[in-house]
């Protein structure tokens, strides 16, 4: 036992230098994995939250909906199935609210400009997929169930048609028999989802005034939010059996299997901290072995020493693996440190940046959870004992004889 414990600890007090060399090595690279393993979770979570606020926890539709290969409004839902659907989401007590959503295409104008528009007619401040959230401070105000002629407009759109809170302008678009209609819309705020393409081209107007527009009772999808984000593939699962056994032709889509974007994100982002994950420990695997064999050398004629009143090679290269563990556990340790404390002065800053595709700056924040300290705190101990491995296997294979006679 004091061969494994205490000479290990004692060897790492005899050199200090060299001890605390490898110790901010390993914490450097520790706080780095940890701050960049922060910096992607915090995206993904806002990209999480930003999907679900766009798309809900998933959706219930026609297939022929989501292959895009519409043609009119024969996708649409009527209250039949609707009544169906509700008894079917009552079942799972996961399911918090649900609502219904009507979209439809257009154009948009002014008396002074005409512009392309994508309108989706939903319940106004309902509880499962409300909009009024992302009303701008100062630029109105979202949806109330009493309103019906008036819409949330995207604040490009409103800047290329020149509107502003309380103005009006008018909509065209087609019926679902295909007869032209004209309605005039009262602007109630201006909203930003942080996606240009979005803030350019949609609306928001009351269900009612959707179906007034297009002359149909029916609703394009069902949009259900969960108490709980992690149940979303299982409760999805269970409602899609229950659709098919009551012989309803529906389709049920997650929100994240709508959102290409997210898809994208979280590739990217995985093979991006992945990436540097590895770099890291690379650089800190070659730092680390450098010093542990110069270290390790020079305690050759030790090694000798011991080796000769009776001590195994097994257990010289116990000793010096249990002084690069101590070496990794301390390290990794004080780099979790750093980087909470770098980390919590890093997001007091407020730094903020305008990604491509964004209207808005958004916040650069580091997401410094404890489950995310495992990750690194692993990586920079399988970096330092694999770096230890051959200083280890080299000195512990010595021959006594020889181990004695290096000056």
């Amino acid at each position: 036992m004091e061969l494994q414990l205490k000479i290990p600890l004692r060897n790492l007090t005899r050199n200090r230098r060299r001890t605390l060399l490898c110790v901010a090595i390993i914490a450097l690279g520790t706080a780095m994995i940890y701050a960049v393993l922060g910096y992607v979770d915090q995206t993904l979570y806002q990209i999480r939250f930003g999907t679900v606020a766009q798309y809900g926890h998933f959706q219930i539709a026609s297939p022929t909906l989501w292959s895009e290969k519409t043609e009119g409004y024969d996708y649409l839902i009527q209250d039949g199935k609707l009544a169906q659907i509700d008894q079917i989401l009552k079942q799972q007590p996961e399911v918090e609210a649900y609502t219904t959503e009507l979209s439809f295409s257009g154009l948009a104008s002014t008396d002074r400009k005409t512009k392309v528009l994508r309108a989706t007619a939903l319940v106004p401040a309902n509880t499962a997929h409300d909009y009024n959230e992302f009303v701008i401070d100062g630029q109105g105000q979202g949806l109330q169930p009493t309103d019906r002629g008036k819409a949330l407009i995207g604040k490009l759109l409103a800047e290329e048609l020149q509107l502003k809170p309380g103005d009006f302008f008018r909509v065209t678009t087609t019926t679902v028999d295909g007869a032209y209609n004209v309605g005039p819309l009262e602007v109630a705020g201006i909203f930003t989802v942080y996606n240009t393409q979005a803030d350019s081209q949609l609306i928001f107007v009351p269900l009612s005034y959707g179906h007034t527009l297009l002359d149909t009772a029916g609703v394009a999808k069902v949009i259900v939010k969960l108490k709980n984000l992690d149940e979303t593939n299982r409760v999805a699962a269970a409602v899609q059996q229950q659709l098919t056994a009551a012989g309803l032709d529906l389709e049920v889509r997650t929100g994240f299997q709508l959102a290409v974007f997210y898809q994208q994100a979280i590739a990217f982002f995985n093979m991006l901290f992945g990436f540097i994950m590895l770099s890291v420990a690379v650089l800190v695997f070659f730092i680390v072995l450098q010093v542990l064999t110069m270290s390790f050398l020079e305690r050759t004629r030790e090694v000798g020493t011991i080796r000769a009143i009776g001590t195994r090679s097994s257990q010289v290269f116990t000793m010096f693996l249990m002084e690069s563990t101590f070496l990794a556990i301390l390290g990794a340790a004080a780099g979790l440190v750093l980087g909470w404390v770098l980390g919590q002065g890093f997001n007091a800053l407020g730094i903020t940046w305008e990604p491509p595709g964004v209207s808005e700056a958004v916040p650069v924040q580091l997401r410094l959870m404890w489950s995310n300290a495992w990750p690194p705190f692993i990586v920079s101990l399988i970096a330092t004992l694999l770096s230890a491995l051959y200083p280890s296997i080299h000195s512990a294979r010595l021959r006594i004889a020889d181990a004695l006679r290096t000056s």
